[in-house]
């Protein structure tokens, strides 16, 4: 009986937790690499205005639905190099002002599927392949706050911001696409995914990039630098990784269902 009482509130617990309000009780960080906070550490633009789109890979290990993004970035005055693919030595208007310009609208946020290197011949390193998610979070849904700041070798210093957001929908990853062997060892290690950011503002003397990581995995970033540009579509940011981390849920309905299931064992063993 004190079994099944134990049973009992646990489901209503798995209940509560699965709830839109309370659902960080089960959060779990699916994915890491977080910035590059040392004198080389910079910002690769990917915003509307310029326009530009930085893509970063990861692997997804486990099934459970992604539902909130942590991503580190900075603005960066170009002046007369505008527009300027990175934010190497350039000033920070936030260092002044103390606080951030407020030119930024909101982020789209996009998943892709993988294409791996040596796959396609016009872009040969690996790059976004098909989009499968995408959605806009308003600015007024994302929490900015100061990270750290940097001081470069030029020296030139540079706040670090960090944006934490919920998506507005959960991404499912695909059961159907193929796990692959990232290390070599025969085993499949998980699915391998593309993050793209992208800052929706409309200023034309500030830029906002996406913050490098601190570690390279797998393979390097990418850089869209706008329709008009020549091929290829996805250039390569060589030895470049993005800071971000990727936080996952489990399924309400599973761990319902897993709980109820456990509760039915258990009214059958009685």
């Amino acid at each position: 009986m004190r079994l099944l009482s134990a049973v009992c509130a646990a489901v209503v617990f798995l209940l509560a937790c699965t709830s839109p309000s309370s659902a960080v009780l089960i959060d779990q960080t699916k994915w890491s690499n977080l910035p590059d906070m040392g004198p080389y550490g910079y910002d690769f633009s990917s915003e509307t205005v310029v326009p530009s789109m930085v893509g970063d890979d990861f692997l997804c290990s486990s099934p459970l639905p992604v539902v909130e993004l942590r991503w580190w970035g900075s603005y960066y005055e170009p002046g007369v190099l505008w527009p300027f693919d990175n934010s190497d030595n350039l000033p920070d208007p936030t260092l002044a002002a103390g606080q951030t310009p407020s030119i930024l609208q909101g982020f789209t946020i996009e998943f892709y599927s993988d294409v791996p290197a040596a796959v396609d011949p016009s872009m040969p390193w690996s790059h976004p392949g098909g989009l499968v998610y995408q959605e806009f979070v308003p600015i007024s849904a994302v929490t900015e706050t100061l990270y750290g700041t940097i001081t470069h070798i030029g020296p030139v210093q540079e706040n670090v911001w960090q944006y934490d957001c919920r998506l507005p929908t959960l991404f499912f990853q695909d059961p159907a696409l193929e796990p692959q062997d990232i290390d070599g060892d025969g085993n499949p290690d998980g699915t391998v995914y593309w993050l793209a950011i992208q800052a929706v503002h409309g200023d034309e003397e500030i830029q906002w990039g996406w913050h490098e990581a601190e570690s390279l995995w797998h393979d390097n970033a990418v850089q869209y630098w706008g329709p008009d540009t020549p091929p290829p579509y996805w250039n390569l940011l060589p030895n470049k990784d993005m800071a971000f981390e990727v936080t996952c849920i489990p399924e309400p309905t599973a761990a319902i269902l897993a709980g109820v299931g456990l509760l039915a064992f258990l009214r059958r063993r009685r």
